[in-house]
């Protein structure tokens, strides 16, 4: 396409053009949302693949599509199910109803959920049997998961201020059970210390994934590589390595977006689905003042993660996956059919980000011939990646800094907003991600009606799992 070519708002009777900023999951979902609806989509993404941080890149070492980090998704992930279903590949994600935990050890110890038990019975027997915790360490969890079925949601919105530690302490958790328990599910869940981050997302994830619905906790692992999973482009006009360098305003307006090659582009609406560094830089100081959606976005603390390629020369793992009860490496997947090549992850990995590769190596390699003994494998090689900015910190009071998708009355109207780190009632996931890409093609609807005229708007969201009829009264029953 030749320089500075003009896309047209208006070109085409009756069709509203959109230009998508960012091709990550927030991204690829407005853009697949809008492009279903009528709208004529350009999705832009400086990458030359898509997928942000949740894509791969090619090892040259060994030809192979290497992950930037393990990724996984649970049942009560229906966003990004309906995401992977437009996108013709749900058939690519699969799904596993035990969940792996093993000690220092390598003892292993499994939850499972009862096929057809509804919600939170489904979980009971397993974790009656979970002998990596004793029958008073087991009623401790019981107690706290009531106390969490006793909140429901609108309960959980009311402790958004409050740190996890202090809701454990006060329903008398002890810490081996924190770090047997809590720890392995809500460190990868929220990136997060368990103690430091805000209760109300901590009790989210247990309340969704684990005790209102029977689905919710199935563990869903990508059978490819993630890049494999957006070969189908979400729009016809997907163009990657399109590097935006400045996006124009007129008034509070945004009128076009130009790209580092000198390439304009001009539409009726922009969606931002960037992480929030990159929305910072574009916006000019004077509209960041009119549109109360900048004001605090500078407070949102970045948490890095560690994603660890670990090459050994024997079969190493047989499960798919596990959670590690001690670290340095928090889970454990295994990339190949035989056990040699395997993902290790940390999350809320800040001590981790000036370590030496090597020296990483070496403290992985060991904690797995801890875990592995009777393999006696060696490693050979190593690939670690540091996404550095990987989410957003669910810190106590994080909410209020977290931005709308739509704009406010005064703000730009029509630019829109998409990332994880937007205003979704979810943490930093891939189910928020997709979550705001829906939201923010749901404004632009309301806004901007597309061919069909609809003034009212579109809906995109696809409802949570519903509450099975124990959880529902369980709650109704503590509430008394």
């Amino acid at each position: 396409m030749p320089l500075n070519n003009q896309i047209s708002g208006t070109g085409t009777a009756g069709t509203k053009a959109v230009i998508v900023v960012g091709g990550g999951l927030a991204g690829i979902a407005a853009a697949a949302a809008l492009d279903s609806s009528g709208y004529r989509v350009t999705l832009l993404e400086a990458r030359r693949e898509l997928g942000g941080r949740a894509s791969s890149f090619e090892d040259p070492e060994s030809d192979q599509l290497l992950d930037n980090c393990q990724h996984v998704l649970l049942g009560c992930c229906t966003n990004l199910q309906n995401l992977y279903a437009r996108l013709n590949v749900a058939n690519r994600i699969e799904y596993h109803r035990r969940v792996h935990f093993l000690d220092s050890h390598g003892r292993q110890f499994d939850l499972w959920g009862v096929a057809g038990l509804p919600a939170p019975l489904h979980l009971g027997p397993a974790m009656l049997g979970f002998g990596a915790l004793t029958i008073s360490e087991r009623k401790q969890i019981i107690t706290a998961m009531l106390a969490m079925l006793r909140l429901g949601k609108p309960g959980r919105e009311k402790l958004e201020g409050q740190p996890f530690g202090q809701w454990l302490q006060e329903h008398r958790q002890s810490d081996r059970v924190i770090e047997r328990f809590y720890d392995p599910v809500l460190i990868s869940a929220l990136n997060e210390d368990t103690r430091k981050a805000g209760s109300k997302y901590a009790i989210e994830v247990f309340q969704d994934a684990m005790l209102m619905n029977q689905h919710g906790y199935v563990v869903g692992l990508p059978a490819c590589a993630l890049e494999q999973l957006y070969a189908q482009r979400p729009c016809p006009d997907t163009r990657l390595g399109a590097r935006v360098s400045e996006i124009i305003f007129n008034d509070l307006r945004a009128t076009a977006v130009v790209l580092q090659s000198g390439e304009k582009l001009t539409a009726d609406a922009i969606i931002l689905a960037t992480n929030h560094h990159a929305v910072q830089r574009w916006i000019p100081e004077n509209l960041r003042t009119a549109d109360d959606r900048f004001t605090h976005l500078d407070k949102l603390e970045s948490v890095p993660i560690l994603g660890a390629h670990l090459w050994f020369d024997k079969p190493v793992m047989s499960l798919s996956h596990a959670a590690l009860f001690e670290g340095p490496l928090q889970w454990l997947f295994r990339k190949d059919a035989e056990g040699k090549i395997l993902h290790g992850v940390i999350s809320a990995a800040r001590d981790w980000v000036d370590k030496p590769r090597d020296q990483c190596a070496e403290l992985f390699a060991r904690q797995i011939q801890r875990l592995f003994p009777h393999s006696s494998a060696r490693l050979l090689r190593q690939k670690i990646v540091i996404e550095k900015r990987a989410t957003f910190s669910p810190l106590p009071g994080t909410d209020a800094y977290r931005p709308a998708q739509e704009p406010p009355a005064g703000g730009i109207a029509n630019l829109f907003l998409a990332g994880d780190y937007t205003k979704t009632h979810w943490p930093a996931t891939m189910e928020g991600a997709v979550r705001s890409g829906y939201l923010a093609a749901e404004a632009l609807t309301r806004r901007i009606p597309g061919t069909d005229g609809n003034v009212t708007g579109k809906t995109f969201m696809i409802p949570d799992l519903p509450t099975e009829w124990p959880a529902r009264w369980l709650s109704a029953r503590n509430r008394r």
